[in-house]
C-alpha cells in the first residue's frame, strides 16, 4: 500500500476533504461517492460495501426491468437498515412511460436521493420525484422530501437543475392529480438538484471534457444563477471522470469540489456485478486503452460511449455498424457481402433471425416502438443494430466465453491511471481490490497530497519575517492590514479581500454567500488561505474554506480557533 507522506501538523484527512455540508445532507462520512454503472454492475454488494464505510454509492439500475429493482431495494433495505440509499435515474426520451414507471417504484419505496443521468432536459418523472412531498414551513422556506444528484456535463443542463421545476411540468403533474397545491408551491422555490455531478471524460455516456475546464465554468454558472435565484448557492458541486488516483482526487478538491465521484475503477472492484473475465481486463488497462464506440441506448442519435478497446473487438464492429447505419437506409439496402460479414462476424446468426428477435423483444418492452418498426425499415434498421451492442454489455456482465470478442466494457483513462498508482500496492492483484479499502485510500493520500502541496506553498519563516518588516509602515496606514481583534472585524477583513480579488465594491459582498458563489478559483482560494495564516499567525487546514463555505461562518470559526490559541499560549506562558 502506498504509504501517506508524514507530514508535522498535517490536518487533511480523508474525513475532512470535500463539503461538510455535503457529507451532512447524505449522512456520509467522507465526500465520496460511486457513480451508477448500468445493468446492476453497481449492485448491491458495491453499495453494502461502500454505504457501510460511509461512502454514497449509486444503485445502476439503467437497463433493469422493475421486478429486479425491486428486489435490489428489498436486499438493501434488509442488509443496510437505517441508511439512505441512492438508485440511478437515466432518462429514458424514447420511453417516457418507462422513467415514470421507475420513479413511481422510487417513491413507492421511500427511496431518499436518486442519481440522474444522461438527462438533455427535464422530464415530468423527474419533477415528480423531486416535488412529491416538498412543503413549506411556517417561516415559508420550502423543503425537499426527496433528493437528486445530477449528472451532467453541459451547462444548459446544469442551469436546468439549479433552477426550479418548470411552471408547465408542475401545472401537468398537479392537474393529473400526482401533486398538490403545496407541493407544487414548495417546488417553485427549490433548485431541481441538491447536487450537481460535473461529469468530465469518463466511462460509458460521456462528452470527454478536460475537469479543470469543466468544473469551474459550471462553479461559473451556478454564481451566475445565484444572484437570481439564491437557494442555487446552496446546490453542491461536485467532480466525476477521470478519478483514479489519489493526485486526480487531490486536484478536484483543490478545486473546490464538493464531492468526488469514482465509475471505471469500482466495475473493477471485486463486488462490482461483472464477470471476473472483465476485472482481469480492466486490470491490465492502459490510459491509452480506451475507445468510442455508439451507445446502444441512443444509436439513432448518433451518441458515443467510452469503452475498453483492449482485449476487445467491440468498439471497432460498434463503429462499422454506426457507418452502416449512416450510408444505407435499410437493411435491403446493405450490400450482399456486407450482410454476410455481419452474420459470420457480429451476430452469428442471419439477419432474419435478429430482426425476429428485436420485434418480440420490443413488442414485450415498447409495444408502440416495436410498431413503428414493423412499419418502417429505417427504424427497424436501427433497432437490429442496437442489439449487437445491448448484447454485448450483457456478454461482458455474465463473461460469455464465446462472445469475449464482442465485450462492451464501459471504461474511461481512470482505470489505466488507477492501475499505475496500483502497482505498488495490494491493488495491483485484482482480487485485492476491495471497493471501500480502495476508496479509504484513495482519500488519505488525496490528503496527503493536499498537505504536501501546502506545506510547499507557505513562504518560509525567514521570508516571511523580511516580509513583514518591509512593509510594516504601510500596515499602519492600510484598513485591510490591521490585525482582526474579534468576530466581526474577521468577517469584514473577508469580505474586502475577497472584493479586491474579485474587483468589486465590498458592498458585494454577501457574507452568508458561499464562497463558491462567487466563483473563486483554486489558486484564489489558496491565496486566501495563505493570507488568513499570516494574518492569525497559525497553521489552518486546507479544507478550511470548504468546510465553512460562507464568509459568517468561516469568521466565526476562526475566532474560535484564535480565541483557543490564545488561551493555550496564556497557559504556557
Amino acid at each position: 500500500m502506498n504509504a501517506p507522506v508524514n507530514i508535522p501538523g498535517a490536518t487533511a484527512t480523508a474525513q475532512s476533504l470535500g463539503s461538510a455540508a455535503f457529507r451532512e445532507r447524505h449522512g456520509l462520512t467522507l465526500a465520496y461517492m460511486a457513480g451508477a454503472m448500468a445493468a446492476g454492475i453497481a449492485g448491491e454488494a458495491l453499495l453494502e460495501a461502500l454505504v457501510s464505510a460511509g461512502c454514497l454509492a449509486s444503485f445502476g439500475s439503467a437497463g433493469l426491468p422493475l421486478a429486479r429493482i425491486e428486489a435490489a431495494i428489498t436486499r438493501l433495505r434488509a442488509s443496510l437498515p437505517g441508511k439512505r440509499l441512492c438508485f440511478n435515474l437515466i432518462h429514458t426520451p424514447d420511453h417516457p412511460a418507462q422513467e415514470r414507471s421507475i420513479v413511481e417504484l422510487y417513491l413507492r419505496e421511500g427511496i431518499e436521493t436518486i442519481e440522474a443521468s444522461a438527462f438533455m432536459q427535464l422530464s415530468a418523472a423527474l419533477v415528480l420525484f423531486r416535488a412529491r412531498g416538498a412543503y413549506l414551513d411556517e417561516h415559508g422556506r420550502a423543503h425537499a422530501k426527496q433528493r437528486i444528484i445530477a449528472k451532467v456535463s453541459r451547462r444548459e443542463v446544469a442551469q436546468a437543475f439549479l433552477r426550479p421545476a418548470p411552471d408547465a411540468l408542475l401545472a401537468t403533474l398537479q392537474a393529473e392529480g400526482a401533486l398538490n397545491a403545496g407541493e407544487v408551491a414548495a417546488a417553485r422555490l427549490l433548485p431541481m438538484a441538491d447536487d450537481i455531478t460535473v461529469e468530465a471524460d469518463s466511462g460509458g455516456h460521456t462528452d470527454r471534457q478536460s475537469l479543470v475546464c469543466a468544473w469551474p465554468s459550471l462553479a461559473a454558472l451556478r454564481a451566475r444563477v445565484a444572484r437570481e435565484f439564491p437557494p442555487a448557492a446552496e446546490v453542491g458541486l461536485g467532480a466525476g471522470g477521470g478519478l483514479g488516483t489519489p493526485a486526480a482526487i487531490a486536484a478536484a478538491f483543490a478545486m473546490g469540489a464538493d464531492y468526488v465521484v469514482t465509475g471505471s475503477i469500482n466495475q473493477g472492484c471485486i463486488e462490482a456485478g461483472t464477470s471476473d473475465t472483465v476485472k482481469q481486463l480492466l486490470a491490465g488497462a492502459e490510459p491509452s486503452d480506451v475507445a468510442m464506440a455508439p451507445a446502444a441506448d441512443m444509436f439513432e442519435l448518433g451518441v458515443s460511449v467510452q469503452v475498453l478497446k483492449r482485449g476487445s473487438m467491440f468498439a471497432a464492429r460498434a463503429n462499422q455498424l454506426g457507418e452502416l447505419y449512416r450510408a444505407h437506409r435499410t437493411l435491403r439496402d446493405l450490400p450482399p457481402e456486407e450482410c454476410k460479414r455481419l452474420e459470420q462476424q457480429i451476430f452469428h446468426q442471419p439477419l432474419a433471425a435478429v430482426e425476429e428477435q428485436t420485434l418480440a423483444f420490443w413488442q414485450a418492452r415498447h409495444p408502440g416502438l416495436a410498431e413503428r418498426a414493423a412499419q418502417d425499415p429505417r427504424i427497424l434498421m436501427g433497432l437490429v443494430f442496437r442489439w449487437y451492442l445491448g448484447q454485448a454489455s450483457r456478454w461482458a456482465i455474465n463473461g460469455e466465453p464465446a462472445r469475449a470478442l464482442d465485450f462492451q466494457i464501459w471504461c474511461g483513462q481512470a482505470m489505466g491511471a488507477f492501475n499505475a498508482w496500483a502497482a505498488d500496492t495490494p491493488f495491483a492483484d485484482p482480487r485485492r481490490r476491495h471497493a471501500a479499502a480502495i476508496a479509504l485510500s484513495l482519500m488519505n493520500e488525496a490528503g496527503a497530497h493536499l498537505d504536501n502541496f501546502m506545506a510547499r506553498s507557505v513562504w518560509p519563516p525567514a521570508l516571511s519575517a523580511a516580509t513583514s518588516t518591509s512593509t510594516s509602515t504601510s500596515a499602519s496606514t492600510s484598513t485591510d492590514d490591521v490585525e482582526p481583534d474579534d468576530e466581526e472585524d474577521l468577517q469584514e477583513w473577508l469580505m474586502l479581500q475577497i472584493a479586491r480579488e474579485l474587483g468589486v465594491d465590498i458592498d458585494q459582498i454577501d457574507p452568508r454567500c458561499s464562497f463558491e458563489s462567487y466563483a473563486l478559483d483554486s489558486a484564489r482560494t489558496l491565496l486566501l488561505l495563505n493570507r488568513m495564516e499570516q494574518r492569525l499567525s497559525m497553521k489552518l487546514s486546507p479544507t478550511l474554506v470548504w468546510n465553512y463555505p460562507t464568509i459568517e461562518k468561516l469568521a466565526a470559526r476562526l475566532q474560535q480557533m484564535a480565541e483557543a490559541a490564545n488561551v493555550s499560549a496564556e497557559a504556557n506562558a
